[in-house]
Order: C-alpha cells, then structure tokens, then sequence
C-alpha cells in the first residue's frame, strides 16, 4: 500500500480534509506540520520550492493542494 506525506498546518482545512480522506481509506500518513516544525518548512520548500499548504506527497509525485487533485490522488493510491 501506498504511503502519503502531508505538508499542513494547524487550522488548514483542506489539509484536514486531506488527512481525513487517507484515514478513511487506511492510507498511512506522514504530517508534517509546517506552523510548528521549521525542518519541515524547510524540506517543503526543498521539494516544491514553496510553502503552500497542503502538500500532499505520493510516491515521486507532489500534489499543490488537496481539494483540486482528489481524484488524481484516489487514481494514484488504487494503481
């Protein structure tokens, strides 16, 4: 099974929606929370050379946002 990594923060609501949809389907999650852990701002920028959040992580792909790439992400979790 497919692992996810979330890039959020406290409050952000389409993050907890994020992490709601993967609970509801028993994908483990990775948060990390970039309101209050600096090397996780730091390792969001890294990867995507900004810090919006959510950013959600699968595998090599990295979604900015969760509501827009739904779909995509459940396609990419069943394959």
């Amino acid at each position: 099974m497919k692992k996810a990594l979330v890039f959020t923060m406290e409050g952000n609501v389409d993050g907890e929606a994020a992490l709601a949809f993967f609970q509801a389907r028993g994908v483990a999650v990775d948060v990390r929370d970039v309101g209050k852990d600096p090397e996780a701002s730091l390792d969001l920028f890294a990867r995507a050379g900004r810090l919006g959040v959510p950013t959600v992580v699968i595998g090599e792909r990295l979604f900015d946002g969760f509501g827009p790439h739904r779909e995509e992400i459940e396609t990419l979790l069943r394959d």
